[in-house]
């Protein structure tokens, strides 16, 4: 339920309980909570109502043609032609049906099941949405009723409707923002339960999460490793079954224009982008700097950078610095041009970088502050102050290389503050700042303290640690758990590399390569072999 714009959840429920006038009594579904009408709007199961109007009649008929045998009746292939002619004509329906259909919406509402007739009610629902500029209740409970219970192979057939009402959804100005990210994440789920490939939802999703900062909710998606990027339909596509139910995701995704043609490079990079600022502000640094690192090593025809990857390369540099300490190293399918743009475009953030893992903290202080102007302009002033925050906490972190055990004194006297360029002012403010560092989890160890009052210790313990008999099951079952995971997105990805002439094309310029360079090795070998031949028989090699 909706309490002061907050959605109140259950295991496998949603209720939105502030968006209908009675309270509705809930309905147990398989996948998902939907809301159920009072008994006087009671849905019934016949397809066809006296609406009133022949264009209302038309509407009517139109939308309620949704085929009455199913799959297993018609068989599959002709069950998909049913609902392709269904998706065409309800799509078709005349400016005067739909102008009807919003005059005298109530028996549609009675008529169209989201969980039976995804296609219609998705229509439906567009046209209502097309004609409001202030939605009535009834229109956004029947939203949340088709997000919580679509048919994931029948919206393919309508991708463009589906995307277009989850870019109204994720505008903000339907749902108040908890409820807006709480649909959007459980519609793509829905969709493609594995998060494993992008569509344009993922960018309207990060940014309405990075607005309103509702992280946690979002995180499923937001989390999971992009493997596939949808491309424009073929003629292969064309041939594929979209109610195919051994289809996977990347595949039935892909086939719908809808929501295929949409995805551009720069949407990608923006993603990615946005990505990593949203871990930035959670101070997650391994997740941000992976995001920012897509962003950076992605591919380029020119062999230039854009600004979008010159904005994530100034923070991956950054970012880098507080997760491992050190200038992060360049990913390896990124080329020698593309770094050599990024390194000059970002000199100060580079320059910087190379004097964290130094003891020259002088330097280090100087460069923070000459270049203060160019991290506020470039909005990185909050993340080099952290960075500038984390330079002594790196330095007694990397204590664990020379020493198990060190006195709080040693480390007061050999560590810097980046900020003064000096020690801390005694042992007390270091043994605070340590305990700081061991109560975050970013130094493992712990403090111990001497006998009868004496200095107290760092002891450092062992980062890889050791692990009973159980827990190294549960690991192993987990490692194995992933490798089938992995073993199953290679097997799509090769099948849909198999039918790209790009890659196709590839494969035969590669083993033409292939072919010519072993000729000419076969060659080298022989003339080789000559040498070695005259050389040991003392027979000089004539030209």
């Amino acid at each position: 339920m909706v309490r002061d714009g907050e959605v109140v959840t259950k295991p496998r429920r949603l209720v939105v309980s502030s968006f209908r006038p009675e309270a509705p009594e809930e309905l147990d579904c398989i996948e998902a909570s939907i809301l159920k009408t009072s008994p006087a709007t009671a849905r019934p199961k016949q397809h066809h109502l006296e609406l009133g109007g022949p264009k209302m009649d038309d509407a009517s008929f139109i939308l309620g043609s949704f085929p009455s045998y199913g799959e297993e009746d018609l068989g599959l292939k002709r069950y998909d032609a049913a609902l392709r002619q269904y998706a065409s004509s309800a799509s078709k329906l005349s400016k005067e049906a739909r102008a009807a259909v919003v005059a005298n919406p109530i028996p549609l509402f009675q008529m169209l099941q989201p969980a039976r007739n995804s296609i219609g009610c998705l229509i439906f629902l567009d046209i209502l949405y097309s004609h409001h500029s202030e939605l009535p209740t009834h229109v956004l409970d029947m939203t949340v009723e088709f997000l919580l219970a679509f048919d994931p192979r029948q919206v393919t057939y309508v991708g463009g409707l589906l995307l277009s009402l989850l870019e109204r959804i994720g505008s903000g100005r339907v749902f108040p923002a908890m409820v807006a990210v709480e649909l959007l994440v459980t519609a793509m789920l829905r969709l493609d339960p594995t998060g494993t490939i992008f569509t344009p939802t993922h960018l309207i999703l990060a940014k309405l999460v990075y607005e309103t900062d509702l992280v946690r909710p979002a995180l499923p998606v937001l989390d999971a490793d992009i493997l596939f990027y949808p491309v424009p339909p073929t003629s292969r596509d064309a041939k594929q079954l979209g109610y195919d139910a051994d289809l996977p995701p990347a595949a039935s995704i892909s086939a719908s224009a809808g929501l295929a043609d949409q995805v551009k490079s720069a949407t990608v990079l923006e993603y990615n982008l946005v990505r990593g600022l949203i871990f930035i502000s959670r101070r997650d640094w391994p997740t941000a700097h992976a995001a920012l690192e897509q962003v950076i090593s992605h591919p380029s025809k020119s062999k230039g950078v854009s600004k979008m990857m010159t904005e994530a390369y100034k923070k991956w540099l950054l970012v880098g610095l507080l997760h491992e300490g050190k200038s992060p190293r360049y990913p390896s399918n990124m080329g020698v041009a593309a770094q050599t743009n990024l390194a000059t475009t970002g000199e100060p953030y580079s320059s910087f970088a190379m004097l964290f893992s130094t003891d020259r903290v002088a330097n280090l202080k100087t460069k923070y502050e000459t270049h203060r102007q160019t991290w506020e302009e470039d909005g990185n002033a909050t993340l080099m102050a952290e960075v500038m925050s984390a330079y002594q906490k790196w330095q007694i972190i990397n204590l664990r290389h020379i020493y198990q055990r060190v006195s709080m004194s040693e480390v007061q006297r050999t560590t810097l503050d980046a900020e003064t360029g000096k020690p801390l002012r005694d042992v007390q403010t270091t043994e605070t700042l340590v305990r700081g560092m061991i109560r975050s989890g970013i130094l493992r160890g712990k403090i111990e303290t001497g006998q009868a009052g004496g200095e107290s210790y760092i002891a450092f313990s062992d980062s890889h640690g050791s692990m009973t008999e159980a827990q190294f099951a549960r690991e192993l079952a987990h490692c194995q758990r992933q490798v089938e995971t992995l073993n199953g997105h290679l097997a799509v990805a090769d099948e849909r590399l198999n039918g790209s002439r790009d890659y196709l094309r590839h494969l035969a310029r590669e083993q033409k390569r292939a072919e010519v360079e072993k000729e000419a090795d076969a060659a080298v070998g022989f003339e080789t072999q000559i040498e070695d031949e005259d050389l040991m028989t003392g027979v000089l090699a004539h030209s």
